[in-house]
Protein backbone atom coordinates (compact mmCIF):
# COMPACT_ATOMS: atom_id res chain seq x y z
CA UNK A 1 0.00 0.00 0.00
CA UNK A 2 1.68 3.30 -1.25
CA UNK A 3 1.85 5.84 1.29
CA UNK A 4 -0.50 7.97 -1.13
CA UNK A 5 -3.48 6.16 -0.53
CA UNK A 6 -2.75 6.01 3.17
CA UNK A 7 -2.98 9.35 3.11
CA UNK A 8 -6.27 9.28 1.01
CA UNK A 9 -8.07 6.88 3.32
CA UNK A 10 -6.83 8.78 6.45
CA UNK A 11 -8.56 11.77 5.04
CA UNK A 12 -11.78 9.96 3.38
CA UNK A 13 -12.19 8.77 7.17
CA UNK A 14 -11.73 12.04 8.43
CA UNK A 15 -14.56 13.37 6.34
CA UNK A 16 -16.54 11.16 7.04
CA UNK A 17 -16.68 11.20 10.72
CA UNK A 18 -17.35 15.10 10.03
CA UNK A 19 -19.87 14.67 7.87
CA UNK A 20 -21.49 11.90 10.35
CA UNK A 21 -21.25 14.17 13.54
CA UNK A 22 -23.32 16.96 11.60
CA UNK A 23 -25.96 14.83 10.35
CA UNK A 24 -26.06 12.63 13.87
CA UNK A 25 -25.34 14.93 16.50
CA UNK A 26 -27.95 17.88 16.43
CA UNK A 27 -30.42 17.22 19.47
CA UNK A 28 -34.18 18.29 19.16
CA UNK A 29 -32.63 21.62 21.29
CA UNK A 30 -31.03 22.39 17.84
CA UNK A 31 -34.10 23.42 16.03
CA UNK A 32 -32.89 23.94 12.89
CA UNK A 33 -34.20 26.06 10.25
CA UNK A 34 -34.28 24.50 6.53
CA UNK A 35 -33.71 26.15 3.29
CA UNK A 36 -33.91 25.36 0.09
CA UNK A 37 -32.93 27.35 -3.27
CA UNK A 38 -33.83 26.79 -6.51
CA UNK A 39 -31.40 28.67 -8.88
CA UNK A 40 -30.42 29.32 -12.51
CA UNK A 41 -26.17 30.34 -13.09
CA UNK A 42 -24.12 31.53 -16.31
CA UNK A 43 -21.07 30.11 -16.02
CA UNK A 44 -17.32 31.72 -17.69
CA UNK A 45 -15.89 28.19 -18.42
CA UNK A 46 -12.08 27.68 -18.92
CA UNK A 47 -10.46 24.65 -19.41
CA UNK A 48 -6.45 23.72 -20.57
CA UNK A 49 -4.16 21.50 -21.22
CA UNK A 50 -0.77 21.25 -20.33
CA UNK A 51 2.21 19.14 -21.46
CA UNK A 52 4.86 17.82 -19.13
CA UNK A 53 7.16 20.80 -20.16
CA UNK A 54 4.81 23.29 -18.80
CA UNK A 55 3.79 24.23 -22.64
CA UNK A 56 0.28 24.77 -23.04
CA UNK A 57 -1.26 22.64 -25.84
CA UNK A 58 -4.66 23.27 -25.56
CA UNK A 59 -7.50 26.05 -24.00
CA UNK A 60 -11.04 26.44 -24.20
CA UNK A 61 -13.06 29.10 -23.20
CA UNK A 62 -16.92 29.94 -23.22
CA UNK A 63 -20.27 30.10 -21.50
CA UNK A 64 -22.23 27.39 -20.18
CA UNK A 65 -25.59 27.41 -18.06
CA UNK A 66 -26.94 25.31 -15.32
CA UNK A 67 -29.44 24.93 -12.55
CA UNK A 68 -28.90 24.49 -9.21
CA UNK A 69 -30.69 23.57 -6.42
CA UNK A 70 -29.34 23.65 -2.21
CA UNK A 71 -30.94 22.66 0.78
CA UNK A 72 -29.52 23.84 4.55
CA UNK A 73 -30.03 23.82 8.00
CA UNK A 74 -29.35 26.80 10.05
CA UNK A 75 -28.85 25.11 13.61
CA UNK A 76 -27.74 26.67 16.83
CA UNK A 77 -24.08 24.20 16.62
CA UNK A 78 -24.50 21.28 15.00
CA UNK A 79 -26.06 21.06 10.75
CA UNK A 80 -25.68 19.95 7.39
CA UNK A 81 -25.81 21.45 4.19
CA UNK A 82 -26.18 19.72 0.33
CA UNK A 83 -27.25 20.19 -3.04
CA UNK A 84 -26.95 19.49 -6.88
CA UNK A 85 -26.46 21.34 -10.64
CA UNK A 86 -26.95 20.17 -14.08
CA UNK A 87 -25.00 22.79 -16.53
CA UNK A 88 -24.93 22.18 -20.46
CA UNK A 89 -23.38 24.54 -23.31
CA UNK A 90 -20.48 25.06 -25.71
CA UNK A 91 -16.94 26.44 -25.86
CA UNK A 92 -14.53 27.43 -28.55
CA UNK A 93 -11.61 25.12 -28.69
CA UNK A 94 -8.34 26.25 -29.51
CA UNK A 95 -5.52 23.50 -29.58
CA UNK A 96 -3.53 21.31 -31.71
CA UNK A 97 -3.53 17.71 -33.14
CA UNK A 98 -1.63 14.43 -32.67
CA UNK A 99 0.76 15.69 -35.10
CA UNK A 100 1.28 19.30 -33.59
CA UNK A 101 -1.39 20.71 -36.46
CA UNK A 102 -3.46 23.89 -34.95
CA UNK A 103 -7.12 23.43 -34.80
CA UNK A 104 -10.14 24.98 -33.90
CA UNK A 105 -13.64 23.67 -33.37
CA UNK A 106 -16.54 23.31 -31.22
CA UNK A 107 -16.83 21.66 -27.74
CA UNK A 108 -20.40 20.36 -26.31
CA UNK A 109 -19.99 20.17 -22.15
CA UNK A 110 -22.98 18.48 -20.27
CA UNK A 111 -23.17 17.00 -16.86
CA UNK A 112 -23.76 18.00 -13.40
CA UNK A 113 -22.32 17.15 -9.32
CA UNK A 114 -23.52 17.34 -6.27
CA UNK A 115 -22.03 17.53 -2.37
CA UNK A 116 -23.32 16.63 0.62
CA UNK A 117 -21.49 18.23 4.27
CA UNK A 118 -21.63 18.51 7.75
CA UNK A 119 -21.61 21.82 9.24
CA UNK A 120 -20.16 23.05 12.70
CA UNK A 121 -21.97 26.56 13.48
CA UNK A 122 -20.95 28.99 15.83
CA UNK A 123 -22.62 32.53 16.70
CA UNK A 124 -20.58 35.10 18.09
CA UNK A 125 -23.11 37.94 17.69
CA UNK A 126 -26.57 38.05 16.88
CA UNK A 127 -26.98 38.07 13.10
CA UNK A 128 -24.03 36.75 12.63
CA UNK A 129 -22.96 32.96 12.29
CA UNK A 130 -19.53 31.19 11.41
CA UNK A 131 -19.56 27.87 10.14
CA UNK A 132 -17.10 25.09 9.45
CA UNK A 133 -17.67 22.47 7.19
CA UNK A 134 -16.73 18.73 6.24
CA UNK A 135 -18.11 16.61 3.21
CA UNK A 136 -17.95 14.53 0.17
CA UNK A 137 -18.79 16.10 -3.43
CA UNK A 138 -18.67 14.44 -7.15
CA UNK A 139 -18.83 15.68 -10.49
CA UNK A 140 -19.38 14.39 -13.81
CA UNK A 141 -19.94 15.32 -17.35
CA UNK A 142 -19.73 14.86 -21.47
CA UNK A 143 -17.03 16.43 -23.40
CA UNK A 144 -17.02 16.22 -27.21
CA UNK A 145 -15.20 17.64 -29.70
CA UNK A 146 -16.56 18.08 -32.92
CA UNK A 147 -14.91 17.16 -36.00
CA UNK A 148 -12.96 19.66 -37.98
CA UNK A 149 -10.04 20.39 -40.69
CA UNK A 150 -6.44 21.95 -40.11
CA UNK A 151 -6.15 24.98 -42.50
CA UNK A 152 -4.63 23.02 -44.85
CA UNK A 153 -8.00 21.74 -45.01
CA UNK A 154 -6.79 18.28 -43.89
CA UNK A 155 -9.73 16.37 -41.97
CA UNK A 156 -9.37 15.62 -38.44
CA UNK A 157 -11.80 13.49 -36.37
CA UNK A 158 -13.26 14.87 -33.13
CA UNK A 159 -12.82 13.21 -29.35
CA UNK A 160 -15.96 11.70 -27.07
CA UNK A 161 -14.87 11.82 -23.14
CA UNK A 162 -16.63 10.77 -20.11
CA UNK A 163 -15.29 12.46 -17.15
CA UNK A 164 -16.17 12.03 -13.46
CA UNK A 165 -14.35 12.64 -9.85
CA UNK A 166 -14.82 12.17 -6.44
CA UNK A 167 -13.18 14.29 -3.98
CA UNK A 168 -13.51 15.47 -0.15
CA UNK A 169 -14.70 19.16 0.82
CA UNK A 170 -13.23 21.08 3.70
CA UNK A 171 -14.28 24.49 4.22
CA UNK A 172 -15.15 28.10 5.85
CA UNK A 173 -18.20 29.94 5.50
CA UNK A 174 -19.98 33.11 7.41
CA UNK A 175 -23.58 34.70 6.71
CA UNK A 176 -24.49 38.12 8.26
CA UNK A 177 -28.19 38.90 8.59
CA UNK A 178 -28.68 43.11 8.89
CA UNK A 179 -31.74 45.37 8.18
CA UNK A 180 -34.46 42.73 8.80
CA UNK A 181 -34.33 41.26 5.18
CA UNK A 182 -31.09 40.98 4.41
CA UNK A 183 -28.32 38.77 4.22
CA UNK A 184 -24.60 38.45 3.45
CA UNK A 185 -22.95 35.32 2.94
CA UNK A 186 -19.53 33.78 1.54
CA UNK A 187 -17.62 30.42 2.07
CA UNK A 188 -14.38 28.75 0.36
CA UNK A 189 -12.09 25.81 1.04
CA UNK A 190 -10.52 23.24 -0.57
CA UNK A 191 -11.06 20.24 -2.80
CA UNK A 192 -9.46 17.16 -1.74
CA UNK A 193 -8.77 14.03 -4.25
CA UNK A 194 -10.51 10.51 -3.89
CA UNK A 195 -10.61 9.52 -7.65
CA UNK A 196 -11.11 10.76 -11.24
CA UNK A 197 -11.44 8.88 -14.62
CA UNK A 198 -12.08 10.25 -17.69
CA UNK A 199 -13.50 7.31 -20.53
CA UNK A 200 -12.28 8.27 -23.93
CA UNK A 201 -12.91 8.22 -27.55
CA UNK A 202 -10.40 9.43 -29.62
CA UNK A 203 -12.01 8.43 -32.92
CA UNK A 204 -8.66 6.96 -34.45
CA UNK A 205 -8.84 3.79 -37.06
CA UNK A 206 -7.45 0.78 -34.49
CA UNK A 207 -8.02 2.61 -31.42
CA UNK A 208 -10.77 1.66 -28.60
CA UNK A 209 -12.06 3.25 -25.64
CA UNK A 210 -9.25 4.48 -23.04
CA UNK A 211 -9.75 4.67 -19.44
CA UNK A 212 -7.72 7.10 -18.28
CA UNK A 213 -6.36 7.73 -14.33
CA UNK A 214 -5.59 11.72 -14.44
CA UNK A 215 -4.79 12.12 -10.20
CA UNK A 216 -6.91 14.51 -9.21
CA UNK A 217 -4.41 17.38 -7.19
CA UNK A 218 -6.23 19.66 -4.81
CA UNK A 219 -8.32 22.49 -6.14
CA UNK A 220 -10.27 25.24 -4.59
CA UNK A 221 -14.07 26.81 -4.35
CA UNK A 222 -15.25 30.23 -2.89
CA UNK A 223 -18.56 31.99 -3.22
CA UNK A 224 -19.78 35.26 -2.20
CA UNK A 225 -23.79 36.36 -2.13
CA UNK A 226 -26.57 38.77 -1.38
CA UNK A 227 -29.87 38.00 -0.64
CA UNK A 228 -33.13 40.25 0.11
CA UNK A 229 -35.87 38.22 1.31
CA UNK A 230 -36.65 35.34 -0.79
CA UNK A 231 -34.24 36.68 -3.98
CA UNK A 232 -30.54 36.87 -4.19
CA UNK A 233 -27.81 36.51 -6.36
CA UNK A 234 -23.63 34.77 -5.51
CA UNK A 235 -20.78 34.89 -7.56
CA UNK A 236 -18.87 31.90 -7.28
CA UNK A 237 -15.54 29.94 -8.22
CA UNK A 238 -14.75 26.69 -8.50
CA UNK A 239 -11.58 24.79 -9.87
CA UNK A 240 -10.37 21.85 -10.64
CA UNK A 241 -6.63 20.64 -11.32
CA UNK A 242 -5.24 16.83 -12.99
CA UNK A 243 -2.36 16.03 -13.46
CA UNK A 244 -1.25 13.95 -16.07
CA UNK A 245 -2.53 9.83 -16.24
CA UNK A 246 -0.71 6.99 -16.77
CA UNK A 247 -0.45 6.26 -20.49
CA UNK A 248 -2.66 2.90 -21.40
CA UNK A 249 -3.02 1.03 -24.28
CA UNK A 250 -5.95 1.17 -26.99
CA UNK A 251 -6.16 -0.56 -29.74
CA UNK A 252 -2.55 0.21 -31.37
CA UNK A 253 -1.83 3.55 -29.62
CA UNK A 254 -0.63 4.13 -25.93
CA UNK A 255 -2.76 6.83 -25.30
CA UNK A 256 -2.72 9.18 -21.92
CA UNK A 257 -4.55 12.55 -20.39
CA UNK A 258 -2.24 15.50 -20.07
CA UNK A 259 -2.06 17.72 -17.25
CA UNK A 260 -5.60 19.38 -17.14
CA UNK A 261 -6.81 22.51 -15.21
CA UNK A 262 -10.60 23.87 -15.27
CA UNK A 263 -11.50 27.11 -13.87
CA UNK A 264 -15.17 28.59 -13.35
CA UNK A 265 -16.71 31.94 -12.58
CA UNK A 266 -20.28 31.72 -12.17
CA UNK A 267 -23.26 34.16 -11.71
CA UNK A 268 -26.37 32.96 -10.79
CA UNK A 269 -29.63 34.26 -9.69
CA UNK A 270 -31.46 32.34 -6.41
CA UNK A 271 -34.85 32.01 -5.20
CA UNK A 272 -35.16 30.86 -1.21
CA UNK A 273 -38.09 28.52 0.13
CA UNK A 274 -38.34 27.73 4.27
CA UNK A 275 -37.47 29.58 7.41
Amino acid sequence: MTIQRVIKEMMLCFILMAVFNGFALAGPDERPQTRVYLGVSVYDFKWAEYQTTGDRILKEKGPLYGFDVEVASAPRRFGWQGGGNVFFGQTDYDGQTWSDSPVKTDVLYAGGGMYGDGVICFRPLPGLALTSFAGLGAQGWLRDLADTRTKAGIPVQGAEEWWGCVYGRLGVGGNLIFCGDWEAFTSGGVKLPVYARNEADFHFSGSDWAGLEPEMAVSGFGEAGLRWRRFGVKFSWDALRFDRSASVSAGSYNLYQPESKADVFKVGLFWAFGK
